[in-house]
């Protein structure tokens, strides 16, 4: 098994004149072979030399998926050194964290928007000699990336610099509690995983891959660069998280990646268009999902499928299933979703208009794969088994515990934080709850922190309710609350869209000063309360939702309420929304909605 850079001098040898990335230009993508990144990567390694980085020494790189964000990357690795990713939505006092903690030499950084993030923390980072932009910006103390580049005469090859025991890359946690900690992965852990992965996902150069989420994402850096650009396929960028339908319609991609919550937000969309058509549209998607539905169900039952349902399912796969295949292009062969715990209605539902969705599980601290699905064993409401070389076992408090290759090496500058987290027999803890079902597939139940225990001692696992209450259209977001507190409730972020055709529908009058005032309205508000009662009449009594309130806004990366990786911050929401929490349980405990048993 080679470091990064040695897998990838092979890899440029093998297949130079074949596309390895490509990126949009006047409305068109344009392809950059295997040999001329080899050329570019060669240039950036001498240049880093040149400003003075040595092996060892860290890099960070603040910028969205580009053509640039790889040859950065590449370079560092080639010449030895540490590669600090930085995501490009992260706010200044944690920009200024990582700097700091990180003791960064050199930063990349993509425009002048990031660049005043940067600049704004400098004085707090003596140890940041240089800063290279991709793009032009207003600074003479930032160095331009061509400049930076034509300083350096011919490039030759770099010698080898790292083995596979060597850090690669510090991925800083995106810290759901706390302060962010810098997790230390090797080569050799990247690397396990890729060619693992090559297997499992049958990557070969014939494959093309849009990238998307975000590169500091390690289940994006490691399953949609190393892996595909070390396969010898291709990678095409998307211009931003906009466009990605567009993008993804003109490269016409093989296979994809995506964190579930991206998918639920594109069916969400594909299901409101629906329900904005006729009622035929409405009754032919309908009908398409309910035969396919029960095609799939048959089939894997092993019953018999009857020739009317079969001919039905051929006109219906042809007349719409194959409309919604069409908007991931026509080569489409694998979804690999990971990230969290795919919904499986939803699941169930891509799988029978036709897509192949391969859910995975993995940390950060695991590089990041712990277990996946395999193109010939997909079982809902799984995450797969686990990977070749990969032990899993179940621990204490069905906390998901994890021994092998892929396993980081520690926290960066944190051995007590290390200490804690990989026990002495090598196992690392996850925090995660789960269960191995009778095949030994992996089923996840719940984050062990995430806990809630009331003032009666009662444990609640807020997860799979918060995710019953979102799988409805109108709540956008659901957080429940109830720590220490006899009973539990909710906070929602109400879908405003989804809300203004309920009151357009409804007669509401409308409030253009304050869109928030349709949500006083008793029959809005009785739509809410239905959800509420559909998802307490699956819960015990201790489980159940008493009260709840709306947030003013929804949570989002921007306002520091989300992760970088679209998690929900529960201790910022928390703090940020306190008193609305304690007029909840101000008022006298209510009854559940619904039948209270």
């Amino acid at each position: 098994m080679d470091p990064i850079y040695a897998a990838f001098r092979r890899v440029a040898g093998e297949h130079g004149g074949r596309s390895a990335l490509m990126s949009r230009h006047d409305g068109e993508f344009t392809p950059i072979t295997f040999e001329a990144l080899a050329e570019k990567v060669r240039t950036a390694a001498a240049a880093l030399k040149q400003a003075g980085i040595e092996p060892g020494d860290r890099v960070g790189i603040f910028s969205y998926n580009r053509p640039e964000w790889a040859i950065a990357d590449l370079a560092v690795h080639a010449i030895g050194g540490i590669v600090v990713p930085l995501y490009h939505t992260l706010t200044e006092d944690t920009v200024a964290y990582i700097l700091r903690d990180s003791g960064m030499k050199l930063l990349f950084v993509e425009n002048d928007e990031l660049l005043r993030i940067v600049t704004a923390a400098r004085d707090q980072t003596p140890e940041l000699g240089r800063i290279v932009a991709f793009d032009p910006v207003a600074d003479d103390d930032v160095a331009q990336w061509p400049d930076f580049l034509g300083d350096v005469g011919e490039a030759e090859d770099p010698a080898p610099a790292t083995t596979t025991d060597d850090v690669a890359t510090i991925v800083y946690t995106s810290g759901t509690t706390g302060e962010p900690k810098g997790v230390m992965l090797t080569h050799g852990n990247i690397m396990f995983n890729v060619e693992v992965l090559r297997e499992q996902y049958e990557v070969t150069p014939d494959d093309v891959y849009v990238s998307y989420l975000p590169l500091a994402h390690i289940f994006e850096r490691t399953c949609g660069y190393y892996l595909v650009l070390l396969s010898g396929a291709t990678i095409a960028y998307a211009q931003s998280v906009t466009t990605v339908v567009e993008d993804i319609q003109a490269v016409e991609p093989t296979v994809l990646a995506a964190v579930p919550r991206a998918i639920e937000k594109a069916y969400d969309t594909v299901v409101r268009r629906v329900e904005e058509g006729s009622g035929f549209q409405q009754w032919l998607v309908r009908s398409t999902v309910r035969c396919l539905n029960e095609f799939a169900n048959r089939q894997y039952r092993g019953l018999r499928i009857p020739l009317l349902l079969r001919g039905r399912c051929v006109v219906l796969n042809s007349l719409v299933a194959s409309k919604f295949r069409r908007i991931a292009g026509r080569r489409l062969r694998l979804i690999v979703s990971g990230g969290a715990p795919l919904d499986r209605r939803l699941a169930k539902i891509l799988n029978i208009l036709g897509f192949l969705v391969l859910e995975g599980y993995g940390l950060t601290e695991t590089s990041p794969s712990v277990t996946a699905m395999t193109m010939d064993d997909v079982a809902l409401g799984t995450v797969g088994t686990p990977i070749p070389g990969v032990e899993v076992k179940i621990g204490d408090g069905d906390e998901i515990l994890v021994r092998g290759p892929n396993v980081m090496k520690g926290y960066y500058g944190k051995p007590e934080a290390t200490a804690e987290a990989i026990d002495e027999d090598g196992f690392f803890h996850t925090g995660d709850r789960g269960r191995f079902d009778g095949k030994g597939r992996l089923v996840i139940t719940g984050r062990i922190k995430d806990l809630i225990v009331t003032s009666y001692g009662k444990n609640v696992a807020p997860s799979p309710i918060e995710e019953d209450l979102m799988r409805k259209p109108i709540v956008s977001m659901a957080m429940l609350t109830g720590d220490n507190r006899k009973h539990i409730s909710a906070l929602l972020v109400p879908d405003p869209d989804i809300v203004l055709g309920l009151a357009s529908r409804e007669g509401v009058p409308p409030a253009p000063d304050d869109p928030n005032a349709l949500l006083e309205d008793e029959r809005i508000r009785r739509e809410f309360e239905d959800v509420i009662e559909k998802a307490n009449a699956k819960l015990a009594n201790y489980e159940k939702i008493r009260r709840y309130c709306f947030l003013p806004e929804a949570p989002s990366v921007e306002n520091g309420l989300l992760t970088p990786t679209l998690k929900l911050r529960r201790n910022v929401v928390a703090e940020r929304y306190a008193e609305q929490i304690e007029d909840m349980y101000r008022q006298p405990e209510a009854p559940a909605p619904g039948r209270d048993t």
